[in-house]
């Protein structure tokens, strides 16, 4: 579910010179820093197995997490182990610093002391390479919580798709609170917004083990300073729910609440996740109360001349949208399709219109649906939100698979593979395969494939995909899958 507000147009009148600092910055570290995190993973690990600590720790783990009570965590792990899939209970004891320092004294106390110096030398320095990646030398962890990593911990990101979706909720918003509020007033608000957020995170878990990294706490400030500077003006705001897209205009601070109630309800309900709900919450709560305060303190805090200007006005774009999900709301399936069409003549296939075609012709049972859905599928440099949807209407027309070619299959499956489940690359790297497919892009799909189950921990889709990535790279196809 996604509601953002759409009120204000891009103005260069207005640069948003923080915003674009803030961005390039996260862009760099990622790039420039972040990009060796696989490599320094895959090190530790495969150092560790090959050491064959596992056998020699796992009893030892058992017994650690039955004295802490932690049956759900060791359940978990017993079954990784029944399914051998080792690589996940050697991420996590290497994650777990505590239960590092009480194997230390065990070894201490159990092996004699040259057995014991060799142990700790070839265990460390396992250690340190998994602690050199990002998120654990400056991921913000409750259980060794560091000032700094208030402020590193904003700048990381668990992946390209983390970081291109934060960045997108950060570019639609960001712009038009810097130009209300003024550059150095809103890049204070959002280091801010991003410091409680990460302490409301910390707080609801104090002795959580688990590294906090990503911008979307900050993020939820700007939103949430978004909605306060316009305050009870009703704006446009874009909503995405289930499979219902679409405009709305309501008064700004009114979506406050809902935004807060939101996060709150998913940390009560969903316990398990990894998303960080309440650092969400604690966001949205700080950018209304540093908008808030900064008004009491000088009312002339925000350019109201900004807000005001062309505030009525949508450029034509949006225009035709919302003409377009009026008609939708009317049921006038036939004077959308009209309106689609034109919109695309003009402003090429965008995907949300593209979307919008391949649903029309759907519910009328349009000669043209399959090509639309094609068309579809062959739209490239889509947000993760977007991708998501484009995976449905994969599954949805298995009917349709065979009748892409290789490249645009393996341009499909590319995108696919950067998803947190895959499936649908996975099944289209077996149609491929089974087409014998020569390209040296499908060697290329395959083995992004491999990274991305290696950094999910998934160890045997990993070794399969590798397996036939080196199959492929000796030219010995099978087919097969």
């Amino acid at each position: 579910m996604i509601v953002v507000p759409t009120e204000k147009q891009f103005d260069w009148r207005h640069a948003p010179v923080m915003l674009f600092c803030i961005v390039l910055l996260n862009v760099l570290i990622f790039i420039f820093y972040q990009s060796g995190d696989n490599d320094k993973y895959l090190e530790a690990i495969n150092a560790y197995e090959n050491a064959e600590f596992l056998p020699q720790e796992w009893p030892q783990l058992q017994s650690y997490l039955r004295a802490q009570g932690e049956t759900d965590t060791l359940d978990e792990l017993t079954e990784y182990h029944k399914e051998e899939q080792y690589q996940a209970i050697a991420t996590h004891i290497l994650l777990n610093r505590d239960f590092y320092q009480h194997l230390n004294q065990m070894a201490r106390d159990t092996l004699d002391p040259r057995a014991y110096s060799q142990w700790q030398r070839e265990r460390q320095a396992i250690q340190d390479i998994f602690n050199s990646l990002s998120s654990i030398a400056h991921g913000l962890t409750a259980s060794e919580f560091k000032l700094s990593s208030l402020l590193t911990h904003q700048f990381l990101h668990g992946g390209a798709m983390h970081l291109l979706g934060n960045m997108f909720f950060l570019v639609i918003c960001g712009f038009a609170v810097e130009a209300a509020i003024g550059h150095w007033r809103f890049l204070s608000f959002y280091l801010i917004g991003g410091f409680a957020a990460g302490m409301a995170q910390v707080a609801s878990d104090w002795n959580s083990s688990t590294p906090l990294v990503g911008a979307s706490g900050a993020i939820s400030a700007v939103m949430a300073m978004y909605l306060a500077v316009f305050r009870l003006r009703k704006i446009e705001f874009f909503y995405w729910i289930f499979f219902f897209v679409g405009y709305f205009r309501a008064p700004a601070l009114l979506i406050l609440p809902f935004y807060i109630g939101k996060e709150l309800y998913s940390f009560y309900s969903n316990p398990e996740s990894n998303v960080a709900f309440l650092a969400h919450a604690g966001g949205f709560v700080a950018g209304g109360i540093l908008i808030g305060i900064s008004m009491l303190l000088d009312r002339k805090t925000i350019n109201e001349d900004y807000l005001e200007s062309d505030q009525s006005q949508a450029d034509e774009k949006q225009q035709r949208l919302a003409d377009i999900y009026r008609a939708l709301e009317k049921y006038s399936f036939a004077h959308a399709y009209k309106l689609v069409n034109e919109a695309i003549k003009v402003f090429g296939e965008t995907f949300e219109l593209a979307s919008i075609r391949v649903n029309l012709l759907k519910i009328s049972k349009g000669k043209g649906y399959p090509q639309s859905v094609l068309r579809l599928w062959q739209l490239k440099r889509l947000q993760p939100h977007e991708l998501e949807r484009l995976e449905k209407t994969w599954f949805d027309n298995p009917q349709l698979h065979e009748q892409l070619d290789d490249p645009q299959a393996i341009t499909l499956g590319m995108q696919f593979s950067t998803l947190e489940n895959p499936l649908a690359a996975e099944q289209i790297v077996a149609m491929l395969n089974q087409r014998n497919c020569a390209s040296p892009d499908f060697i290329l799909l395959v083995q992004k494939l491999t990274t991305a189950f290696a950094n999910t921990g998934q160890k045997n889709k990993h070794t399969q995909y590798q397996a036939l990535a080196n199959q492929l790279t000796q030219g010995e196809h099978s087919g097969v899958l």
